[in-house]
């Protein structure tokens, strides 16, 4: 796969293709969930939204954390809704889990709905962002907080699938950006690490997570 293909695989995974990088991803993010999941204080009942799943094998890791949640997932991507479905079957079957194939630009939900939004290698495909930032302003109770997690533009514009397709930011580019959206930066982590990117080369990493608040 060239370099432009992935890089719209990567933004609207589609096809038999689109299916084995969401495989790829399931590796390939680890990390950066891994940070998501350490920044989260989940508190039972909180209702959370995460924006963009992919093929949704890491939902589970939210009811370990905290049983007693209400989890909705959104994702623009027909074939990653399907994947995710199958994958969760049973929570959504327990009405724990709802998943829905929708754009972020128009959320399907009403105002003040949810406790926590997560969106994990999503901001660089929001276009324009503020009108998908303005949205989950929106659905996020006063209070509210977004868990944003990224890769610093420094990191990842050398490789060739980044040239297209990806909106790019360095940390307070990032913040800025938020603030003017009602989204005020409260706690920052990052971490680097040796990985394998999707394109099969090795490389440093740095995964970022910031959490950010509801004004």
């Amino acid at each position: 796969m060239n370099p432009i293909e992935l890089s719209s695989q990567l933004r609207k995974p589609t096809g038999e293709a689109g299916k084995e990088i969401g495989k790829a991803l399931n590796e390939s993010n680890r990390g950066l969930y891994e940070l998501a999941f350490e920044m989260m204080s989940l508190q039972k009942d909180d209702r959370v939204l995460e924006i963009g799943f992919g093929s949704g094998m890491h939902f589970p890791e939210y009811f370990r954390l905290q049983p007693r949640l209400t989890v909705t997932g959104i994702d623009f991507s027909k074939d990653m809704c399907e994947e995710a479905k199958a994958h969760n079957a049973e929570l959504i079957a327990s009405n724990k889990l709802s998943l829905h194939c929708e754009e972020t630009s128009a959320l399907p939900f009403s105002d003040n709905r949810f406790d926590l939004a997560v969106a994990l290698n999503v901001i660089y495909f929001l276009d324009p962002p503020g009108v998908h930032l303005k949205e989950i302003h929106r659905v996020l109770k006063p209070g509210g907080m977004l868990l944003i997690g990224y890769r610093p533009r420094h990191t990842v514009e050398h490789l060739p699938f980044t040239k297209q397709n990806f909106i790019l930011y360095e940390p307070d580019e990032l913040k800025v950006l938020l603030s003017k959206n009602g989204l005020e930066a409260t706690k920052e982590i990052t971490r680097s690490h040796e990985k394998t990117s999707v394109d099969g080369v090795e490389v440093t990493v740095t995964d970022a997570c910031l959490l950010v608040k509801k004004g």
